[in-house]
């Protein structure tokens, strides 16, 4: 496949459906070109592991694992990250609600000498939402802030690439959705950080549904788990 600069990895959870396209997205914008590809099926419980057998003969320059057991979002982006080769690394989700040609623009911004940075996170920062998902969303971001001591804005907005530096610097990473803080954090508290935002849609899902946010009650639960993680975080700093 060859070196690339760039490592991403996709996290798959029951995408049976979303597979084939996330496939064909990747190719059609040409990432498997720019990118170490790297899609983990995520201990699904539907059809997912059958499709990709199925079908990735078409898909030579992309990695993929697969992991038999669910043990948390994040343990499946951190097995991808724990084979990847790029000197850039970072991830995306599997499920198409942000627009893949996003990546186009990761990959410019890592390309431009001026972002030559050890301590580099491009993260993405979501716009055009809902009044109940920004209201979470903030809720979320201003505890995080308080507890961690720190200016945090939409924690678990996605992508997020940062230089393989950051990632020699993880250790015992959360296994579940507090993977995006965790890195979030870490990047923040070193002096020479550069953030970079970039601006992405979450579109609605096509197909499937989501396994944390489903309605109100969802979202509420998702919380105040973060908020358990988000205390985790602080005390192991």
């Amino acid at each position: 496949m060859g070196n690339k600069l760039i490592s991403c990895v996709i996290s798959c959870y029951n995408e049976e459906k979303n597979i084939p396209i996330l496939l064909d997205q990747i190719q059609k914008n040409n990432l498997d070109e720019k990118f170490e590809i790297i899609i983990v099926n995520n201990g699904s419980t539907d059809n997912s592991s059958k499709i990709i057998d199925q079908i990735k003969v078409n898909f030579k320059n992309i990695i993929f694992i697969n992991i038999a057991e669910d043990l948390g979002w994040g343990n499946g982006i951190m097995s991808g990250l724990n084979i990847a080769s790029g000197n850039y690394v970072g991830w995306t989700h599997g499920d198409l609600q942000y627009e893949l040609n996003t990546l186009n623009e990761v990959y410019n911004l890592i390309k431009n000498p001026e972002n030559q940075n050890k301590s580099l996170l491009i993260k993405g920062i979501r716009k055009k939402r809902s009044f109940s998902e920004n209201f979470f969303t903030k809720c979320m971001s201003i505890i995080a802030s308080i507890i961690l001591f720190k200016k945090l804005h939409d924690i678990n907005a996605q992508p997020n690439f940062f230089s393989r530096d950051i990632l020699n610097l993880f250790e015992n990473p959360p296994k579940d959705l507090m993977l995006d803080l965790y890195l979030y954090n870490k990047i923040s508290s070193l002096k020479k950080k550069k953030i970079i935002r970039l601006s992405v849609t979450q579109n609605k899902r096509l197909h499937g549904v989501s396994s944390w946010k489903k309605n109100f009650f969802s979202n509420c639960t998702l919380s105040f788990k973060q908020l358990v993680g988000i205390i985790k975080i602080k005390l192991n700093n």
